[in-house]
């Protein structure tokens, strides 16, 4: 693992109109989930540089995500999310009322503790740091578009953090991705790594395996994610609680989470959802956005917030 420090140092000029900004204030997981959706709507609306792809959305969407989970999690309320727009991407500002709790990454822990987030952050980003204004903790990242995305999507991506999270192991991970996954929908991508860090985590944790393969596949709208470990097995092995988070984000996106020895031993976790492709966020001359399939996100995430009781 890289080690790094978040360095605390004030963010750049956003250098654009600070008027052509997004706030929202996550006061639960649950709630952050809506945030994100209503983030994707306003983006996909105009907030952002005018070559913004789809895939920049989904990095600065995966910025926010981490930025703000360490928030709630660790931080103290209100927390607050602030998305400005730039000549080349967007300024991501989280703060909270902790300011004596730097946001810290980690190096050399149990990923099970968390801070692994921070890593991922720090490669989507050109640029990161935090500072305490008005008794309030600000972190802050700046993505830029394409030129600083890292190559590949998201199969990249779920490769590399699954080298961060078995860094640890005496074999990193080995990660098959058969199929493409960068047109899911946001939070479809967003969970699914979520997932990937939870079994993971009790792996390292707990299975005192030498490896894991992990295995991500879509058929017929189908997501499964797969991690199986060549360690003691569920009976020398203590439950985590991680799972019960990826039993109800499996049970949100209509699927499901299994947990089975392995018959030359270990463990496999399988993680099963339903995976809906991204709409068609552009005309078919790519000259501009859909605003139809815009208002489509819009609806989704009211009918949601509004038909949906927090996941138990």
């Amino acid at each position: 693992m890289r080690e790094f420090a978040w360095p605390q140092r004030s963010p750049p000029d956003p250098g654009a109109d600070p008027a052509r900004s997004w706030t929202g204030e996550p006061e639960t997981p649950l709630h952050l989930g809506i945030l994100r959706r209503e983030l994707r709507v306003a983006a996909l609306a105009g907030l952002g540089p005018a070559d913004a792809t789809d895939d920049d959305v989904d990095g600065l969407l995966l910025a926010v995500e981490e930025l703000a989970s360490n928030a709630l999690r660790h931080g103290r309320p209100p927390a607050r999310v602030t998305v400005t727009v730039t000549p080349t991407g967007w300024l991501v500002d989280v703060s909270d009322a902790a300011p004596e709790r730097p946001p810290t990454p980690a190096i050399g822990r149990d990923p099970a503790l968390g801070g692994l987030g921070l890593h991922l952050v720090d490669r989507l980003c050109d640029g990161h740091g935090w500072l305490v204004d008005g008794g309030r903790k600000h972190v802050w990242a700046h993505l830029v578009c394409a030129a600083a995305q890292p190559p590949g999507g998201v199969a990249a991506r779920l490769r590399k953090e699954a080298a961060l999270l078995t860094a640890a192991l005496p074999n990193p991970a080995t990660v098959c991705v058969p199929g493409r996954l960068d047109d899911l929908r946001e939070d479809v991508v967003s969970d699914l790594f979520t997932a990937l860090r939870g079994a993971l985590a009790n792996v390292t944790r707990h299975a005192h395996a030498r490896t894991a393969d992990v295995t991500v596949t879509v058929t017929a709208g189908v997501l499964t994610l797969r991690v199986v470990d060549d360690g003691v097995g569920i009976q020398g092995a203590r439950p985590d609680v991680d799972l019960a988070d990826l039993t109800r984000r499996a049970t949100w996106h209509g699927g499901s989470l299994s947990v089975e020895p392995e018959p030359a031993g270990g463990t496999a976790v399988t993680w099963t959802v339903c995976a809906p492709r991204r709409p068609e966020l552009r005309t078919p001359d790519g000259s501009s956005r859909v605003p139809g399939q815009v208002q489509d996100l819009a609806d989704d995430a009211a009918r949601r917030l509004h038909s949906r009781s927090p996941p138990g």
